[in-house]
């Protein structure tokens, strides 16, 4: 049984697959990598769960870089968390760098957190037999966040800041702002799954809109952008408001979640 097991969300073929080179080149053989094509992220990150023959999971994208040592550092983690967040770097000196991709990187001293992202982390089998799954009502976007929250109810979450991994958050302004939308899109499923009425949910959305720190405080270039990310957030919220829950797929039965409807 390999040591790790490195899952990852994908529609390109593994020639195309950017990760699976910075793997191979890490220095760490006793790993392998389940490469998922279902159709949403979340659906093949559940794939890959089921699929794995480790115990301990790790989450790539595809076009993650680990820096060298990366998997040698996740496996000694591993050895006393059972939730693991890693430094993540957008590799780009543009307008993506600082402000922008903050949220990416949790510093540089080990500590506990309470988020992680999809493109770096790992979590112990045992904590997805206790909580469940990743929630696949949430095809992506924010589904890194959702699950944190039930994850932090059996589990703290580790951020090492020597577990690197190089990904870009974004490759153009308008890679940007549809990847703003589409995430927003999904945050009234959060929303609904707090009990937050619809009223708090608009009213919410309203003052995000015009909130004037949400298009000030950032330098001149990053402001604009900022600006147009939250105007381009809170049409992907509107979005999400008026589809509701009807097109949503229903829940897996193959990974328990007693966790999910509470």
């Amino acid at each position: 049984m390999p040591d790790l097991s490195v899952i990852i969300p994908t529609l390109k073929p593994p020639a195309q697959v950017e990760c699976l080179d910075h793997l191979a080149a890490n220095g760490f053989s006793d790993y392998e990598v389940c490469l998922q094509s279902e159709s949403t992220a979340t659906a093949a990150r559940n794939a890959g769960i089921e699929r794995a023959e480790s115990d301990k999971l790790v989450f790539l994208d595809d076009d993650s870089r680990p820096r060298d040592g990366y998997l040698a550092r996740m496996s000694e983690v591993f050895e006393t968390e059972t939730a693991v967040a890693g430094r993540t770097v957008h590799p780009r000196d543009d307008v993506f760098a600082g402000t922008l991709t903050n949220h990416y990187d949790f510093g540089d001293e080990p500590r506990y957190v309470t988020r992680f992202w999809g493109c770096n982390m790992g979590v112990h089998r045992d904590v997805f037999d206790e909580i469940g799954g990743w929630d696949e009502g949430i095809p992506w976007g924010h589904e890194e966040v959702e699950l944190a929250e039930r994850v932090l109810s059996v589990s703290p979450i580790y951020y090492d800041p020597e577990l690197v991994v190089d990904h870009a958050y974004a490759d153009s302004v308008v890679d940007y702002l549809t990847k703003t939308y589409k995430q927003e899109v999904e945050q009234p499923y959060l929303w609904n799954k707090e009990g937050r009425s619809r009223r708090d949910q608009w009213l919410t959305i309203l003052s995000d809109a015009v909130t004037p720190t949400n298009y000030v405080g950032f330098p001149v270039r990053s402001a604009l952008l900022h600006g147009a990310g939250t105007l381009a957030g809170a049409a992907g919220r509107v979005r999400g408001m008026r589809r509701g829950d009807a097109d949503r797929p229903e829940r897996p039965e193959s990974i328990s979640d007693p966790a999910v409807d509470r």
